[in-house]
């Protein structure tokens, strides 16, 4: 169930995501991550709204201590960037190397984003 769970949101299938994602398994981690950082890493917007309307944390960490807001600036996904911003994605993300978060793109629309946002340096 857990692999066709994080295929489904890999695949961005909203409804299909509707129909097995709720609120008690919406922050249940799936192989190291958790759904929000399956959906971020493929740009799913709509899973990634989804999710949070059924009370995914915006800010949890996976067993590398990558949160989807650094998952979604490492794939250049700056749709699902703004988003996690706006949904209260903390600021001061690092990478688990120590890298800023800012010096985890060189794509410079993403770096503008989150430098307007205030996040770390």
């Amino acid at each position: 169930m857990a692999e066709r769970l994080s295929w489904i949101i890999k695949n961005g299938d909203l409804e299909a995501v509707q129909r097995n994602i709720n609120e008690s398994n919406v922050n249940k981690m799936i192989d190291g991550r958790y759904p929000i950082h399956y959906a971020a890493d493929y740009g799913h917007t709509d899973v990634i709204e989804y999710l949070i309307n059924k009370g995914a944390d915006v800010n949890v960490t996976d067993v590398h201590g990558i949160t989807a807001l650094l998952a979604a600036v490492f794939e250049g996904h700056k749709d699902v960037v703004v988003l996690l911003l706006s949904k209260g994605a903390r600021r001061d993300t690092t990478a688990p190397d120590g890298r800023s978060i800012l010096d985890c793109t060189s794509e410079d629309d993403i770096k503008q984003i989150l430098a307007t946002n205030n996040c770390s340096i």
